[in-house]
């Protein structure tokens, strides 16, 4: 989970703060409840100065980046950088709809 938190494109395409901490709360639960695994401090570290700091109302405001991979090896991603908010600026064209995402995996598998 390390090398996936703190990889190059993570931390220079991050998503929002919001996701890795509530992302990171289900794997540390899931971990938790897994018999003979051990939490990495340094991760642990890192979701607790997160969350100290990360407002995780549902209205969080500000640009993020979201990545979509291609293809099952995720050799060809897509990383675009969103706002989070649904409307912003008068706008919801700053946001990737859901449709546009089923229609390019539709494009991708149906070449």
């Amino acid at each position: 989970m390390k090398t996936i938190i703190f990889h190059e494109h993570t931390t220079s395409h991050s998503p929002s703060h919001r996701y890795i901490v509530l992302f990171l709360k289900k794997y540390i639960e899931k971990i938790e409840s897994t018999p003979n695994y051990d939490l990495d401090d340094e991760l642990m570290e890192f979701y607790v100065s997160l969350a100290a700091t990360t407002n995780l109302s549902a209205g969080s405001t500000g640009m993020c980046y979201k990545t979509y991979a291609l293809d099952k090896e995720q050799y060809t991603k897509v990383v675009l950088n969103e706002e989070q908010m649904m409307i912003s600026q008068g706008t919801t064209g700053l946001q990737t709809w859901e449709a546009s995402l089923r229609l390019a995996d539709f494009f991708v598998e149906h070449p």
